[in-house]
This record gives structure tokens, sequence and C-alpha cells, in this order.
């Protein structure tokens, strides 16, 4: 059985006598199925941003055409949506867009990852 003596506070005694900083890890604001979105959308293009009219479904129906269909989930479906705008506009992205995507849950901190997700997604497909 071990014993610990709480009386002095040796962790930290420890990392203060040898001068070594604790290693904080990068919290990540984007979750794995957000991550999931993110790269799904690399492959989406400007027609899945829009509703089919019924051109599009006669044209689908004929050319066997296949259609992106949107998420379930409204909030995935804005992260979806803004991924692909991000991807094909960049910068010149509307503010409004990412308005839309803040009023869906998302933080500051959370789209400039996901911007970083699709610049990297870009870079790789390249």
């Amino acid at each position: 059985m071990a014993y610990l003596d709480l009386a002095f506070d040796l962790p930290r005694a420890a990392l203060a006598a040898t001068g070594v900083v604790p290693r904080h890890d990068v919290v990540s604001h984007v979750a794995p199925l957000e991550r999931q979105v993110v790269q799904l959308a690399r492959l989406d293009g400007r027609a899945s941003l829009r509703a089919p009219g019924r051109l599009d479904t006669v044209l689908g129906w004929l050319f066997g055409g296949k259609r992106a269909n949107p998420l379930a989930d409204a909030r995935l479906e804005a992260l979806r949506r803004y991924a692909v705008m991000y991807r094909l506009k960049g910068d010149a992205l509307p503010q409004a867009e990412t308005e839309l995507l803040l009023g869906a849950g998302f933080v500051r901190e959370a789209i400039d990852e996901i911007r970083q997700l699709v610049r990297n997604a870009a870079r790789v497909a390249a």
C-alpha cells in the first residue's frame, strides 16, 4: 500500500523546483462528428447548397445525377453548408454566413478551426 503525504504539495513543488511548466494540450472546439461533416463537405458542390427544382429533379432522373442529401441535424447541415461555401469562396465569404453559423451554436474559435480544416482539406486534395 502506498503512502501519500499531503502535507507537502509534492507534484507542484517538484515542478516549481525544476522550472518545468506543465504542458496543456490544445483544446479543440470542433467535435469529431463535426470534423467528419467538414471532410464530407469537401466532396459537395455548389448545387448542394440550394433546394432542387423541377428541372434538377427531371435531369437527375433522366441522367442519373446524384445530389448530396441535406443532413438531418440542422446544426450539422449549417456546418456542411458553411464548409462548402468557405471552400468555394474563401475569405470572400459574406459575414452573414458566419453569423448564421454562430446562430447555429458554434463559437468563434470553432469557426476559426473549421476554416483551418477546410483549408487543410483543400491543400491535401490539390
